[in-house]
């Protein structure tokens, strides 16, 4: 439809998108609690198994000493606040172009939450942080919880349609052209990340992962690309 001659097709192509969905549970502090901008944001963060779960570490819960508005300054000040992020979504979402344009943003289509499971395990962790500003170390600290509130924690469904309108990217995005086997119609490198049905070209990114890893892509993409570059000396 954009006007793009098909070269090969392989029906895998931006199919398969993989990330790890967060929600935000900001908090007011008091006014002696120290919010510098430019001080290290992040240095605890707990990982566990969701309960149920056959997935090891499949959700993490990072507390942070400064936080911002979602869609606002970076630099502006709204307390702190714990982020809750699911490591390994059973949903998927695709990519597809907007334009023919190499440079112009193509469509992402997350799909977050769209599977049950993934909306009980992050309603479970959300819940856990309320718990946890239970603790007396937060009782000097923290002066109220800002979002969600004691309605949108009241019942599952309440819950759901907080976490929908406030999901958001960790930025992971991976798993659209993945590696696998030829007889999968959806793999779309094979183990050396050797385009499928082509010679000569090969997708060495994130999106070869098959799924999403459960912890941030950088260190695993830089060990694709150093892997594939010694093969190709």
């Amino acid at each position: 439809g954009l006007g793009i001659s098909v070269v090969h097709e392989l029906p895998g192509v931006g199919q398969n998108l993989r990330d790890h969905p967060n929600v935000r549970v900001p908090l007011e502090v008091y006014d002696d609690f120290p919010l510098d901008p430019h001080a290290p944001r992040s240095q605890t963060a707990l990982r566990y198994t969701a309960p149920g779960s056959q997935h090891r570490n499949d959700i993490q819960i990072m507390a942070s000493s400064f936080s911002s508005p979602i869609s606002g300054d970076p630099l502006e000040a709204e307390g702190i606040r714990f982020t809750c992020i699911l490591e390994l979504a059973e949903g998927s979402g695709e990519l597809t172009l907007a334009s023919s344009d190499p440079h112009v943003q193509p469509n992402l289509e997350y799909h977050y939450l769209e599977e049950p499971w993934d909306r009980e395990r992050l309603r479970e962790a959300v819940r856990l942080c309320v718990r946890l500003l239970e603790h007396p170390s937060y009782q000097g600290m923290v002066k109220s919880r800002i979002t969600p509130t004691d309605e949108e924690l009241a019942s599952d469904e309440a819950l759901d349609a907080w976490l929908r309108l406030n999901v958001s990217t960790s930025q992971h995005i991976s798993g659209t052209c993945k590696m696998g086997p030829a007889s999968d119609p959806m793999a779309v490198v094979d183990q050396y990340c050797r385009i499928h049905g082509l010679e000569g070209i090969r997708v060495v990114d994130a999106s070869v992962m098959p799924n999403v890893i459960r912890a941030n892509t950088n260190a695993t993409t830089i060990m694709i690309a150093e892997r594939v570059a010694d093969w190709m000396k």
